[in-house]
């Protein structure tokens, strides 16, 4: 989504994080798989996926937390949104914006942390992908660039799925468009028309010209009058092409 040059970068990072259709989602292997391998590449008890809200910080995937979300006081990976590059806390209680962090206090508290940006191709921060230890700690130079080698994967299959939930609901748009267009082509009809129509595309679409026209108590020639005047009205050239667009349309299930 292109960012509207009047909308604050706030409000354009929650609409592109609305635009993900991704919080609240089940769990997914690919996810998971990130943060377990960077759990172990870092050597840290935690690693998450987090994606900041409004209020809140939810996590797509978690290893070691047990949590499913925390309020967005809580959120340390907030500050890295707020600067939109990785953040690195090597021992939160000596942190001013982390040391009041009731995560980073009491019987265990969190003593490390370090985030990298989930940045779309926008440059919008969704969130991060972060470590964190009960340790004050600093993560090697190897360790970082896998963080913020693994947090860019995340963010472009975030991207690449948004991209594929687009595709499949652009035809299912227009599907719908279709059927609401024939339907009310099929309302144009005349009741007569309505009758041959059935006998052409309906149940019976096997019968001949001869056979509508006795079914129906009329000569052949009106058939073929009546049948030019619903082919034109539906907008097809063909009888084929009526039969599949009745059929599209589900006119006679």
């Amino acid at each position: 989504m292109s960012e509207d040059t009047n909308t604050p970068p706030h409000k354009s990072r929650l609409a592109a994080l609305e635009d993900m259709q991704v919080l609240d989602s089940g769990s997914e292997a690919f996810y998971d798989d990130i943060t377990h391998l960077t759990a172990a590449l870092c050597e840290a008890p935690i690693c998450l996926i987090s994606l900041v809200d409004e209020d809140r910080q939810w996590f797509k995937s978690e290893v070691g937390l047990c949590l499913s979300e925390t309020v967005i006081e809580q959120s340390i990976c907030v500050h890295a949104v707020q600067q939109n590059s990785y953040l690195e806390v090597f021992d939160t209680q000596l942190d001013p914006r982390t040391q009041d962090n009731v995560l980073c206090r009491g019987s265990r508290p969190i003593r490390f942390y370090a985030g990298a940006p989930l940045k779309t191709t926008e440059g919008l921060a969704l969130g991060t992908l972060c470590v964190l230890d009960y340790m004050p700690r600093q993560l090697t130079k190897l360790q970082r660039r896998a963080l913020e080698i693994h947090a860019n994967i995340v963010t472009r299959h975030l991207e690449f799925t948004r991209t594929l939930v687009r595709r499949e609901l652009v035809p299912a748009t227009q599907d719908l468009d279709a059927y609401k267009a024939t339907q009310a082509e099929f309302e144009s009809l005349t009741p007569r028309e309505k009758d041959v129509l059935k006998l052409i595309a309906g149940p019976s679409a096997s019968l001949s010209s001869k056979q509508i026209a006795a079914e129906l108590g009329i000569s052949h020639r009106t058939v073929h009058h009546h049948r030019a005047h619903i082919m034109t009205k539906m907008k097809v050239t063909s009888v084929a092409e009526l039969i599949t667009k009745c059929l599209k349309a589900e006119l006679y299930d």
